[in-house]
């Protein structure tokens, strides 16, 4: 039988936390271009970038429901993708070292004309570290593919001190809002 939604996403974070939902899916990764944020808020630009990564996969599948995700943070007035470099991931996780910032995403389920979506908050409070401590961070992992070039760890994770809000957000898929809609669309 096949799964009666796309994900538009090649995120292999977004694909584990719907596999451990028991949500069967099939991946379709989206090659839209993405908004930087300039001149808009951290939330409508994750919810425009969701938008344009779920409308390629609707126009091919129309039957299908589409679920499509961005995620950003929010930092200094600035708004951040995934970093273009180590070098400018580690720059970054040494201006968040003993901060706060917020990280959104922006989460779209479509088929058809419905759309349903919603832009998740969470605030996330960053361990101050030394430089070694952060060089040791991106030696392991690859910080050029995730939003403020970080990954989030659900034990004593070694850079996130706190998060206020949805833990699963922060992992690319806020899946307190996203199970029951899967749920009333009879998805799951």
């Amino acid at each position: 039988m096949i799964p009666k939604l796309i994900l538009a996403s090649a995120s292999p974070a977004r694909r584990d936390l719907l596999r451990k939902a028991g949500v069967r899916f099939d991946v379709l990764p989206s090659r839209a271009r993405e908004l930087r944020g300039r001149g808009r808020t951290l939330a409508a630009t994750v919810l425009e970038n969701a938008l344009r990564k779920s409308r390629a996969a609707a126009r091919l599948h129309p039957s299908r429901w589409v679920l499509a995700a961005d995620t950003m943070i929010a930092f200094r007035g600035r708004i951040y993708g995934k970093p273009a470099s180590r070098k400018a991931a580690l720059e970054l996780a040494r201006a968040l070292s003993g901060t706060t910032h917020e990280l959104a995403t922006g989460v779209v389920l479509r088929r058809g004309g419905r759309i349903l979506k919603r832009a998740v908050i969470s605030r996330v409070h960053v361990r101050r570290l030394d430089e070694r401590a952060l060089s040791r961070l991106f030696r392991k992992a690859d910080p050029t593919t995730v939003a403020g070039g970080y990954r989030v760890s659900p034990r004593r994770d070694p850079l996130i001190e706190q998060i206020d809000g949805s833990f699963t957000n922060v992992v690319g898929l806020p899946m307190e809002w996203l199970l029951p809609r899967l749920r009333a669309l009879r998805v799951v």
